[in-house]
């Protein structure tokens, strides 16, 4: 499935792999936006929806979300994510599987009520980006809900990297040239294209973007943020 070495989703696969093999995530707990996903699902009474998480990876945000929500399932780039999900948690057999979300090959478009994605709509340069959104508009249902939690350009990036693009709104994408995510390009959002480009999607936003900012642990320096927001599919 590799592409080469082009950030493409074979590296990635293969990046997350090595991750997942080494115990990545293994003993963090899922991320608060969790709690705010089924928080709004309970309110619209809709944990018994047919949901889609994309990138469940080993489960560290999966599981608890599946726990509480019947109609999701989860795919991943990574086998060594799913097998690592499946050994703790074997009763998810035949709701998780390893799928490129961007194939268009595992929904039925138009069908799905919410759709999940933590950390995963970054991977890959601005126009990767762009073609993430428009997949998701495309699997919901109109009214649906897009979760989602993203870079955001007012990361401080640690690992060395070559900026390999820069946009007019400030966002960027970097290629990783040592770290975990070596050889891979990954995208920065800014606040404003990430409005321009969910609205060119036909999806949104409910409520304005909240850039969350964590202080990364010593001996790392600087500051990590996300975007966190949710979106609604426009009716067709």
């Amino acid at each position: 499935m590799a592409r080469g070495k082009d950030g493409g989703s074979g590296d990635i696969a293969q990046c997350w792999d090595r991750e997942y093999e080494a115990g990545r995530y293994e003993a963090e707990p899922p991320v608060p936006f969790v709690s705010a996903i089924i928080g709004e699902l309970r309110r619209r009474g809709w944990t018994d929806g047919r949901g889609v998480y994309v990138g469940c990876g080993n489960g560290r945000n999966y599981i608890p979300l599946a726990a509480a929500c019947d109609g999701l399932r989860g795919i991943d780039v990574s086998k060594a994510g799913i097998r690592s999900l499946l050994r703790k948690h074997p009763e998810h057999a035949g709701r998780v599987s390893c799928a490129d979300f961007l194939d268009g090959r595992h929904d039925a478009e138009g069908e799905v009520d919410y759709l999940v994605s933590i950390q995963t709509f970054q991977h890959g340069d601005e126009r990767t980006a762009g073609k993430y959104l428009e997949r998701a508009a495309a699997v919901l249902r109109p009214g649906g809900l897009l979760f989602l939690r993203v870079n955001s350009a007012g990361t401080d990036v640690y690992h060395p990297h070559e900026t390999m693009e820069r946009n007019d709104y400030g966002g960027f994408t970097v290629i990783y040239s040592a770290g975990p995510k070596k050889g891979l390009r990954v995208h920065f959002f800014a606040r404003r294209e990430l409005e321009l480009g969910l609205r060119r999607a036909g999806l949104d936003l409910l409520g304005a973007p909240v850039e969350r900012t964590e202080r990364r642990r010593l001996p790392k320096t600087g500051e990590w943020r996300q975007w966190e927001l949710t979106a609604v599919r426009r009716a067709r």
